[in-house]
């Protein structure tokens, strides 16, 4: 499979990217007054999966078909992004998932953030289509080496499904490629995460409800649609979850009132409707839109991006930032123990490109499971 980040004039549709920050928290310190000193170097593991269980108060809950977990352990916090094939016998579903987690400390109090991900939205004449991860035919994981940016340590990962179907068992050879193209780059009290999610529309089409193909040029829009969530997770079950203080069409907000009466900002998402559509004419600047659907436990996140045009539009480019405050960085640092079952990637990156250093290797003669099931 080509990653579309190493393929020329594919079709991408970018969105999504987390900043994760820190605040009212110690400064960065000074090598006697002098130059800044430089952050500890985070540590990075990589691991990958054939058809593991897992068990849940004793009893078989889910089956793994194939799991891809990398984890950055920067100080206190660990980034995980995770990517699965996953069958859930409670309901015997079976499906593709990703998910980012963010688990960090503050003033000893330990806080998960979760960003997370199954499907994206096509609009187009009168129709809205779910294309399902589920029906992806493979995904791998590509990641670069940690770089530093003068004192700030950097890395890049990628994770890529190949094949999605764009209306499942229907129309099966339309399809796309997305690439959820990840930067990250870790100061003291703070780590920057940028997500852009790239989409190939090179074998896309789309078909009117009659089984007609719409005509190049129909106007059509992508949506990304995520799911966030904040736990504390000191708390017990049932009451872990942190509810949003406050939100806006672009904004989610979680924060605190710390015991002596400061306020302190867990963490935000930010999405900036401004983005770019790259075509065979060039590029050219583009407003989209965005919406926050507040709640208790998950709440939701659409970026949207209209008015793309059907046979002409090559890719797209946006940049949605998320911000979780943490402890300062220490180069040694007890790893905290993850609470979720999904587990994957992580990387810290800087805006620059990257060499990537592994690649995903399929089984030899081994098709997705989830291809399997769809047919």
């Amino acid at each position: 499979m080509r990653s579309p980040v190493q393929t020329p004039v594919t079709i991408f549709v970018v969105a999504s990217l987390l900043i994760i920050g820190g605040l009212n928290l110690t400064p960065c310190a000074q090598a006697d007054g002098s130059a800044p000193e430089k952050v500890p170097e985070p540590q990075v593991s990589e691991r990958h999966d054939y058809n593991t269980t897992g068990y849940v108060g004793g009893t078989l809950n889910y089956l793994n078909h194939e799991k891809w977990e990398m984890k950055f352990k920067h100080g206190s916090l660990i980034t995980t992004v995770a990517v699965r094939n996953i069958t859930q016998y409670s309901d015997n579903v079976t499906s593709v998932d990703y998910a980012n987690y963010i688990e960090y400390k503050i003033s000893g109090t330990t806080y998960t953030a979760q960003f997370m991900m199954n499907w994206e939205v096509f609009k187009i004449g009168d129709q809205t289509i779910w294309a399902d991860l589920s029906t992806c035919a493979d995904f791998e994981l590509t990641y670069s080496p940690v770089k530093y940016d003068g004192t700030i340590p950097t890395l890049d990962c990628n994770v890529s499904f190949d094949n999605i179907r764009v209306y499942g068992h229907n129309h099966s050879s339309s399809t796309f490629d997305l690439t959820l193209s990840h930067h990250f780059r870790g100061d003291w009290n703070r780590t920057n995460e940028k997500i852009e999610a790239l989409f190939d529309f090179s074998n896309t089409k789309f078909y009117q409800s009659n089984g007609t193909e719409f005509s190049a040029g129909e106007p059509f829009t992508a949506e990304i649609q995520y799911g966030m969530y904040m736990l504390n997770n000191e708390k017990p079950p049932g009451e872990q979850f942190i509810a949003p203080t406050g939100h806006t069409n672009t904004t989610l907000e979680y924060n605190l009132t710390l015991d002596n009466g400061s306020p302190l900002t867990l963490s935000s998402l930010n999405m900036n409707d401004n983005f770019t559509i790259y075509n065979g004419s060039g590029a050219r600047a583009w407003v989209g839109y965005s919406s926050m659907v507040p709640d208790a436990v998950r709440s939701g996140a659409t970026h949207g991006f209209p008015n793309l045009t059907y046979k002409d539009t090559v890719s797209i480019k946006s940049d949605p930032e998320i911000i979780v405050n943490h402890d300062r960085v220490t180069a040694q640092s007890d790893l905290v123990t993850f609470l979720m079952p999904i587990v994957v990637v992580v990387a810290i990156a800087a805006m620059g490109a990257a060499v990537f250093m592994r690649k995903r290797k399929k089984k030899p003669g081994k098709d997705s499971e989830t291809q399997k099931k769809k047919g």
